[in-house]
């Protein structure tokens, strides 16, 4: 009831009170004059009175409006302008900046951060739940590499049959053995992996290059500006168990330690994969890698074409000075003989054992009935057995010396039968080796860092199979030897530019000699 009265009361007082302090204020002065006295003291009289009515309701006590009432006849002090204009303004008193210790401005910049980190995860702009799990779990990588290309043939070489283009057209075709080329060449690749949690990621990459060359993914300049072809050569889901173990399936790349004189270096793999690496002593790990890899499925046969290999080896870290790792392979190819169509019945019924890649080298002989609509396969079983090395010493001035050795040999070769279908005595040349001697950097990865590198290697006519050897000693194939002289260096993080100069010739064949210069420029990301 006392509320409502003073409202009541209160009201109307105040807003005389506030009539009579703007009719003061709106009196007009200058910087250095002040109110009149009558507005002041009117302004005095109409806030006593109120004072006095709220007493009187009961809403003020006596002692506290005889405080406020002293204050209301105190003598106002004289404001800045009035001491200005009198000239009696005190003297300025300078500004002191408090000092704050460094830890301090730590822990407010520490507590500052964190309190925005936690309202910006409140408010769902900030923090973990702002990305959602399968983008952080994503991690982008490539390379984009250019190459000017010089190859350069001997001048007594022999013509030399192209077998991939040939079986596909069904009529003779030749490679080019004696026009010296000039190419600029692209590669460009893109890959994606997906780690889902600790055990399952998953992986995609893009290449250039074509669907009919599984070795190279160089796309040549100089096709009318026409666009570059575009494919995946990676797609597969791996399952990991610590460090130890995983299994992957699709197509990925090779799984197995080796170098170029088995597999070309840009080579990928369709099938399954399961590698296992136990701690064995110390810092000694041990290897073993399974694959069975599909080459070629058919559809009017069982017979598919299968790779199937394993390999176990060690790998000894050492003390950090001289590194060293070695593993032996054996791999076997199903279904991968050719067989002869025989005459009077259907004709085309073999044709699937021709290879639907080739390079040269390997002993072939024709399966077609028809003379002239020629179909080349493989006369030899592929049954390899290989031994790989490497040891890795620490230099003085944080430079490394590799050594690198790779010996294959060929025991499902059998000379009876291979001359049998050939129609001609061919003798077992089965063998194959290489080695390399690199010096500088262990990678060239940033500005200045260096390596240089020699390496030589003699692969038999039937070593291996020619269409998944190395494609750029002598341009791929078997029944090569011949040496890589060349160096890199980085120009910056991550950009590196390689020169190499190989040069190879037949063993046994048709001579063929060819000399090629890479110049490459590469970027990684």
């Amino acid at each position: 009831m006392k509320l409502r009265s003073f409202h009541l009361v209160a009201a109307p007082l105040c807003l005389a009170l506030m009539a009579a302090g703007s009719a003061a204020l709106a009196q007009p002065r200058t910087n250095a004059q002040a109110a009149p006295a009558g507005d002041i003291d009117q302004v005095r009289t109409t806030t006593t009175s109120l004072i006095n009515l709220l007493i009187e309701q009961g809403v003020l006590t006596r002692a506290r409006a005889d405080v406020l009432l002293r204050e209301i006849d105190a003598p106002a002090a004289p404001s800045a302008a009035r001491q200005v204009a009198a000239g009696t303004a005190p003297a300025a008193t300078p500004i002191r900046v408090p000092f704050i210790p460094e830890f301090v401005r730590k822990e407010l910049k520490d507590e500052l951060r964190a309190e925005i980190a936690a309202q910006g995860q409140r408010e769902g702009w900030a923090g973990s739940g702002a990305v959602p799990n399968w983008v952080r779990g994503m991690q982008i990588d490539g390379d984009l590499r250019m190459r000017f290309q010089s190859d350069t043939f001997g001048d007594d070489n022999a013509p030399a049959i192209n077998v991939t283009e040939t079986n596909r057209t069904r009529s003779l075709s030749l490679l080019n053995t004696s026009e010296n080329r000039q190419r600029l060449r692209v590669r460009a690749r893109l890959g994606v992996t997906f780690t889902a949690d600790e055990q399952w990621s998953a992986g995609l990459r893009l290449t250039t290059g074509n669907t009919t060359d599984p070795l190279s993914s160089n796309q040549t300049l100089g096709n009318f500006n026409n666009r570059y072809t575009t494919a995946f050569d990676r797609a597969y889901v791996r399952f990991t168990t610590g460090e130890q173990f995983n299994v992957v399936a699709g197509r990925f790349g090779n799984p197995w330690f080796g170098t170029d004189l088995m597999w070309a270096n840009d080579l990928s793999f369709d099938g399954v994969a399961v590698q296992w690496a136990p701690r064995l002593w110390g810092n000694t790990r041990g290897f073993l890698t399974a694959a069975a890899v599909p080459i070629q499925e058919v559809e009017l046969s069982s017979r598919d074409k299968w790779l199937f290999g394993v390999q176990a080896g060690l790998d000894f870290p050492g003390s950090g000075v001289v590194r060293s790792k070695i593993g032996l392979a054996y791999y076997e190819y199903r279904n991968i003989l050719g067989k002869a169509n025989v005459a009077g019945l259907n004709s085309s019924l073999n044709d699937f054992t021709a290879p639907a890649f080739a390079q040269k080298g390997n002993t072939l002989f024709n399966i077609s009935v028809d003379p002239a609509r020629p179909l080349l396969a493989l006369a030899s079983e592929y049954s390899i057995v290989n031994l790989t090395g490497t040891v890795a010493i620490e230099i003085p001035g944080r430079k490394q010396l590799t050594l690198t050795g790779d010996y294959v040999r060929n025991v499902g070769f059998d000379a009876a039968s291979v001359s049998a279908r050939t129609g001609e005595n061919v003798s077992g040349e089965i063998d194959g080796y290489a080695f390399r001697v690199a010096f500088g950097d262990s990678s060239v990865n940033k500005r200045h860092d260096w390596q240089a590198f020699f390496g030589y290697k003699r692969v038999e006519r039937d070593a291996v199979l020619d269409a998944f050897t190395d494609s750029d000693l002598r341009l791929g194939g078997t029944d090569t030897k011949g040496f890589v002289l060349g160096g890199s260096y980085g120009l910056g993080r991550n950009a590196v530019t390689t020169l190499r100069w190989l040069s190879g010739d037949s063993i046994s064949g048709a001579p063929l000699s060819v000399d090629t210069l890479h110049l490459d420029m590469a970027l990684r990301f």
